[in-house]
């Protein structure tokens, strides 16, 4: 028998196709009881690993590959852990070699080999032209120089599938013998079947960017997973039985002392469990705000602090509290809560949270259940623009050691592959894109559920044989992981280097994160807290700074009214965009359905529209509509359906009705919740028969009892956490409020979020006139970086032309600040010649309108730019260290005065700023003919019947199946494009107007986003 010692996962990226459980199911299908899994510098596949081969009964085998070099020429090895402390060398040489140097020499490799098998890696360069030149002498400085870093260094026999190598073996064998060193078998293996290897080659190309056909493409043939009689066949008994020493020898059984949470240290030096109690006392005076505690407060906070000190979590909740607390400290707006910690009232009068749990009757055991030991999880939302001084702050206070990110993977997912692949056999592009926009796009979508559901696409991957092949490939390399990066909000912490139970990687310049993603990261020890970046509280917290600034009477976001009769105004009139959560069509349609008249309707609205809640939409509204009609089952039960008619919505009601009725603890409540949710059979049997047994002896009819249960079950499945939705309802309140009482501020945040999405810029900019605010033209003079109120009106940013960047926009700036605002286009011209601007970007300003405010039409501006340049340079004195402006040097020329075409200069507005501004000739019909009539750009979520004007930008024929003329037509107005479909009637009857440059009156309905099968047609005349 003999054992893999050197099997690269997917985990070196874009250089093997199997992933960690193909390779222990391989082994398993094959005969083997232990198996390597040997990665280049990187320990990502180890946790997978370990537990795939427990699972398999498999013994795993922890080793890596790295690169050191020796008298200045790099050689290649493998380190095989042979215990836990090997193990944990591989953890901190990864981390070496992945964050402060990608190098290392043999000596400084020495320190990482005292628990390790060194093995020589079987594919080196620099050792094969030793063995095949047969340097003798070299060879055995070589081998005598890796001898002395461990007594447990070994030298591979590799490739002897090649009759070269099985003679050259023979040599390196003898010269071994010769220095009583021992040779083990060693069949580098990077994919699985030998028909996996077109795979694998496409795989290469895809890493190195060249083609299969490419004659530099670099990849190892003939490497696949070898069945124990292929490796019998090819590597002497001797060479194979060292494998198995080399396997017995190893023994790591992650027993290694794991992380814990970071202790937090108080001024006072009293311990974690009093601090967070007096904490917390202090905390609920000041909620209460000088007025008595009601008991139910009391209680409550007494019972949370005896399970939160009894789980030992007390320093959880100081560590959320002091970087919360550091937050506001430097005025970052710290979002009202998140998820189920919302129901906790420690984290309410700690400030972690801004929702009285008690007031919207949320529940702690939902948050931390002291029935099912796990960690608390506390999220906390930061302005998108301020998150990372939240994370720097936790870095610098507990050690840049012990903190670090999470590491996920961009994986090779249906598109990218097809892509990827594609692009590595050489398929045209064009017809790559056809396919791909074929994909649905949905969550995780993959290339099977499309093969299977997407008739279309299925007929054209199987119209031919170069279509099948990339079809088949692109199958067997998706999910791959194709790059690392970092987890979008997850941050963990450790009381101690987290590289001791952890290997790090920088996946940025200065980002360090775990090589293991999050869901191996808890049995480690280690803890992670979510730092979640939302554009939407930079927005709430910009607008907030905005109206302080500009009144002596601050506006308290968190203490706003909750029964503000605008706010509910805009939300009924679905008045929604820019509104977190609310802008969705789907979710518009329910808000007219719905028509929310107080914040708990709010709280429904956010937990019904989910995919598994929808379903109760229907029968929420009717309960609503009718509340007199609404069965509670029982009298018992009306309190705790009542604010939702009947319907069971929140996951708190379900477990609220199995304290009420079977005399369940509230943690035993949440553990049937969860059983239900996860669909554990037999705990959900025992616990059905507790429910109804619990049931009859509290007075309540078996009858009754097993229908309340088969009620839970059936709404179980689709509650939502309450606790949740009370937390981002208030963050819809605040936005809806400040969208209703503070209209300029709120869009101009909104725009300035935007900067740089021409699709959103202008559909925020469409909703902003519509509510009457004025939007001024960009100006050299008088526009900044960021959307600025001014005189009650928006004035836009230079930031926002297309090719002007920050840097641009910031020397612009400082000239005029330094100097005054420009006097006239020979003047600017002259000025920012000085800091190198061309000629190309003040062409882009002038057909942005930003040197409107000179008294010249744009036409005549471009006109005048030749003169204005050779002005530039006659009045500029350049020395060797400066250049200096003389305007007294030469008198300024005549400006040109030419007629403008208006058209043409809203097309070119349109090129450089991406949609019409100042004007488009669409505005001016619709304000004629109806202005009510829909931007195209709100018609992009819609479906059915619409109606709107347009202007045709192009056109495309094309001929049905019996022969047909019917016509395709891009369309746009002044707040973007969409597509026109016109069947063959239509077009036949109206051809001589369907041509580029026309105005049309539209009518017809929409199926999909962004295209109208047109049924009416009008050609609307502009004069």
């Amino acid at each position: 028998m003999s054992v893999h010692l050197h099997v690269r996962s997917c985990y070196t990226l874009l250089s093997s196709t199997l992933s960690v459980e193909h390779i222990v199911a391989l082994a398993k299908q094959y005969g083997y009881r232990a198996v390597t899994l040997c990665d280049e510098k990187v320990m990502h596949g180890a946790m997978a690993f370990y537990h795939a081969c427990k699972n398999a009964d498999i013994k795993p085998l922890f080793a890596m590959e790295v690169e050191a070099s020796w008298e200045e020429q790099p050689y290649r090895f493998i380190l095989l852990a042979k215990n836990d402390q090997g193990y944990l060398s591989l953890l901190k040489l990864s981390t070496y070699l992945n964050t402060v140097q990608n190098t290392i020499t043999l000596d400084e490799l020495k320190p990482y080999c005292s628990d390790v098998f060194l093995l020589t890696a079987g594919a080196d360069t620099n050792l094969e032209s030793l063995i095949i030149k047969q340097e003798g002498e070299t060879l055995k400085e070589f081998l005598v120089a890796c001898r002395a870093l461990t007594r447990s260094f070994v030298v591979s026999i590799a490739r002897n599938d090649s009759g070269l190598w099985q003679i050259k073996n023979q040599y390196l064998k003898s010269v071994c013998k010769e220095l009583n060193i021992p040779t083990c078998a060693l069949s580098r293996i990077y994919f699985g079947e030998p028909d996996d290897e077109e795979s694998y080659q496409t795989l290469c190309a895809i890493k190195q960017g060249v083609s299969v056909q490419d004659k530099t493409l670099n990849y190892s043939p003939n490497r696949y997973f070898r069945t124990p009689e292929e490796m019998t066949e090819l590597y002497d008994d001797d060479d194979l039985k060292m494998t198995d020493v080399i396997a017995d020898a190893c023994q790591v059984d992650m027993k290694f002392e794991k992380a814990k949470l970071p202790q937090f240290h108080n001024k006072f030096h009293v311990s974690s469990e009093m601090y967070l109690t007096q904490l917390c006392q202090k905390g609920l005076l000041k909620r209460m705000q000088g007025k008595p505690i009601p008991k139910v407060y009391q209680d409550r906070l007494h019972y949370e602090l005896h399970v939160i000190i009894s789980m030992h979590y007390a320093d959880y909740f100081l560590i959320v509290w002091d970087f919360i607390r550091f937050a506001r400290s430097k005025d970052i707006y710290v979002g009202p809560g998140r998820g189920s910690a919302a129901g906790s009232l420690v984290s309410y009068c700690l400030g972690i949270t801004h929702i009285d749990p008690i007031q919207y009757g949320l529940l702690f055991e939902r948050f931390l259940n002291p029935e099912r030991i796990s960690m608390p999880d506390i999220d906390t939302d930061f302005p998108d623009n301020r998150r990372d001084e939240v994370i720097e702050y936790v870095r610098e206070h507990y050690g840049y050691d012990h903190v670090a990110h999470i590491i996920t993977f961009n994986t090779l997912a249906a598109k990218q592959v097809l892509r990827d692949v594609g692009k590595a056999l050489q398929v045209p592009p064009r017809e790559v894109d056809a396919l791909c926009r074929m994909v649905p796009n949905l969550p995780k979508v993959t290339l099977d559920y499309t093969y299977e559901n997407v008739p279309r696409f299925k007929q054209m991957i199987n119209t031919s044989e170069k279509y099948r092949r990339l079809y088949a490939i692109s199958k067997r390399l998706e999910g791959l992981p194709r790059h690392a990066s970092q987890h979008a909000a997850g941050i963990v912490f450790a009381d101690a280097d987290i590289t001791n139970v952890c290997p790090l990687i920088h996946v940025d310049e200065n980002i360090c994160a775990t090589q293991f993603t999050m869901e191996y990261l808890e049995e480690l020890g280690l803890i992670k807290m979510d730092f979640l970046g939302l554009r939407n509280l930079t927005i709430i917290d910009e607008i907030v700074s905005d109206i302080n600034a500009s009144r002596t009477k601050k506006l308290e976001i968190m203490k706003i009214p909750l029964d503000d009769a605008r706010t509910f105004q805009v939300i009924q009139a679905v008045d929604t965009v820019g509104i977190f959560q609310l802008e969705s069509e789907g979710m518009k349609n329910l808000i007219r359905k719905m028509k929310p008249r107080d914040f708990e309707d709010i709280v429904a609205l956010l937990a019904l529209f989910r995919p598994g809640p929808m379903e109760n939409i229907p029968r929420y509204l009717e309960a609503r509509a009718h509340p007199e009609k609404v069965d509670y089952m029982h009298p018992s039960l009306k309190p705790i359906l009542q604010n939702t008619y009947g319907v069971m919505i929140y996951q708190e009601q379900i477990m609220q009705i199995a304290q009420v009725m079977a005399g369940f603890s509230l943690a035993k409540a949440d553990n049937m919740r969860k059983a239900i949710s996860k669909k554990h059979g037999d705990e959900l049997k025992i616990l059905q028969q507790e429910f109804i047994d619990g049931a009859v002896k509290r007075g309540y009819s078996k009858n009754l009892a097993e229908h309340v249960y088969e009620m839970i079950m059936k709404f179980a499945n689709y509650g939502f956490n309450r606790s949740h939705s009370v937390a981002y309802a208030l963050l819809v309140y605040q936005l809806a409020y400040l969208k209703a009482n503070a209209p300029l501020y709120f869009f101009s945040s909104l725009l300035n979020s935007v900067i740089g999405s021409e699709t959103k810029t202008s559909e925020y900019l469409f909703e902003a006139r519509r509510r009457g605010i004025q939007i001024l033209p960009p100006s050299v003079n008088y526009s900044t970086n960021r959307y600025q109120i001014e005189q009650r009106a928006l004035r836009f940013p230079l930031t926002a032309i297309k090719g002007v960047g920050s840097s641009v926009c910031m020397q612009l700036l400082k000239e005029r600040k330094e100097k005054g605002q420009y006097d006239d286009v020979f003047d600017f011209v002259a000025r920012i010649t000085t800091c190198r601007i061309s000629r190309k970007l003040v062409e882009t300003l002038i057909y942005a309108g930003a040197l409107d405010d000179f008294k010249m039409n744009r036409t005549s501006l471009i006109a005048s730019l030749d003169d204005a340049f050779r002005y530039g340079d006659l009045v500029k004195i350049e020395d060797e260290n400066q250049i200096m402006i003389d305007f007294d040097l030469v008198s300024k020329p005549a400006p040109h005065s030419l007629k403008e075409n208006s058209f043409l200069c809203a097309e070119k507005e349109k090129e450089v700023l991406g949609f019409y501004l100042s004007s488009h000739p669409i505005s001016q019909l619709r304000a004629r003919i109806d202005p009510n009539l829909p931007g195209l750009i709100m018609l992009n979520q819609k479906r059915g019947w619409v109606k709107f004007i347009c202007h045709v930008e192009k056109t495309r024929q094309h001929r049905t199946k019996n022969g047909d003329l019917m016509l395709f037509a891009t369309v746009n107005d002044e707040t973007g494009k969409f597509d026109l479909v016109i069947m063959p009637n239509i077009y036949a009857a109206n051809g001589a107007i369907l041509v580029k440059g026309t105005y049309l009156m539209v009518e017809g309905t929409i199926d999909r986003e962004n295209s109208c099968l047109v049924k009416r047609i009008s050609k609307i005349e502009t004069e």
